[in-house]
């Protein structure tokens, strides 16, 4: 075994200044450097699906050609919910031409005059993945932050105009979303805490077969230190194939450090996990997402860059898209956009869209979710926007 590069090391590493950071760097980039590089996205005009209204639009490409989506928030499609969270199907083969069904309104996980509970909090999903043709949703705590300046909400709530997380558990549907299970209970999450509390599986291709990384063997999953919005950093977890569906905590592991040769050293914990991605304050919660015509990784991040401006709070965020060579970097940033009175939020990029070549590509986003208190709530759904790339050989 190589000489391991512990957590503890890694931190000493970044006190000793930026030359023991560039090394590690250095290191990681040599064990993986990609034959591709993006050099810059061009995002086109968005496209709404219609009679869709929430946020959140989690896509995974399942195994019969559908996408099924998991929304927060929402009325899902045609009206049918008003839930936490929900769980429709969108069809079509052209982004232009998609259309939605629901498929469950997910009334045991809350919705309506129905929020909080005696922690405080109240249900959102996070990331969904489908594996030989089961589908997986992780499910999280959420301290909704105010949305007035004077904070006139009841009840516990954030003041630094985050929304906070903690405590998911991951759940499983056999039928395509139509039930799930197991319904998780106040205090006894899967994964307790903040460290892994919006956990977003990596997504690979059609019904997660990929071979990517061990991707053919692994189910991985990333999340940041507990915030919906404006988060600090992001561990990556992941679970053998063929244990996910256990729903055990003990069968996932969590980077704790690299080898001699930057290869992740793999261990059980997730609360002292070493973060694969950094970027103080503007680690939203997002996923990843396996380019397979460019053999790269995006990762697609957001964020709010005026909370402290009681006029543009969350009427203004900038994309931060970053690439990599694997899931757990190194990430270098290829493109910056903002975007108001939009304010697009939470991208995700569905892989049936992903075109051969992996220059050309959608995004499912939403935005403005003030937009109810407004005369047209215009924003606040699923909203489709096509990305093309540049990129170069290096």
């Amino acid at each position: 075994m190589g000489t391991r590069l512990t957590r503890r090391a890694f931190l000493s590493a970044a006190g000793m200044g930026t030359t023991a950071l560039t090394m590690v760097a250095s290191a990681q980039a040599k064990a993986g450097s990609p034959k591709m590089r993006i050099r810059a996205a061009h995002l086109g005009e968005p496209v709404q699906c219609p009679k869709s209204s929430g946020d959140l639009w989690t896509a995974t490409w399942a195994d019969e050609g559908d996408l099924y989506v998991a929304s927060d928030d929402t009325s899902a499609f045609d009206g049918a919910c008003s839930s936490n969270l929900a769980i429709s199907r969108v069809m079509g083969d052209v982004p232009a031409d998609l259309h939605g069904i629901t498929i469950n309104c997910m009334k045991e996980y809350g919705g309506g005059s129905e929020t909080r509970r005696e922690d405080g909090g109240m249900w959102k999903a996070c990331g969904l993945t489908c594996v030989d043709g089961v589908l997986y949703m992780s499910v999280s705590r959420h301290l909704t932050c105010p949305t007035e300046p004077n904070g006139k909400w009841e009840g516990r709530w954030s003041p630094f105009w985050i929304q906070e997380t903690w405590d998911s558990s991951i759940i499983k549907s056999a039928d395509h979303g139509k039930t799930w299970s197991p319904t998780p209970q106040l205090g006894h999450a899967t994964f307790p805490g903040r460290a892994f509390s919006t956990p977003f599986f990596v997504q690979y291709g059609k019904d997660g077969q990929g071979t990517k990384d061990g991707s053919d063997q692994f189910v991985y999953a990333v999340s940041n230190d507990g915030a919906w919005n404006n988060g600090n950093w992001m561990i990556l977890g992941r679970v053998r194939k063929d244990r996910i569906g256990r729903l055990e905590r003990s069968d996932w592991e969590f980077i704790q450090g690299y080898d001699d040769k930057a290869q992740p050293i793999w261990g059980p914990r997730y609360d002292d996990a070493l973060y694969v991605f950094r970027a103080p304050g503007r680690a939203s919660m997002t996923g990843i997402h396996y380019i397979q015509g460019l053999d790269l990784y995006i990762l697609p991040q957001w964020y709010y860059p005026y909370l402290d401006d009681d006029a543009r709070r969350f009427k203004h965020t900038r994309f931060e898209f970053y690439e990599a060579p694997a899931p757990w970097g190194p990430w270098r940033l290829f493109h910056t956009q903002d975007f108001e009175p939009e304010s697009w939020y939470n991208p995700c990029i569905p892989g049936k869209f992903v075109s051969s070549d992996g220059k050309r590509f959608w995004l499912f986003v939403a935005g403005d979710f003030l937009g109810a208190a407004r005369p047209a709530k215009v924003y606040y759904a699923l909203w489709m926007i096509p990305v093309e790339l540049e990129v170069e050989h290096v």
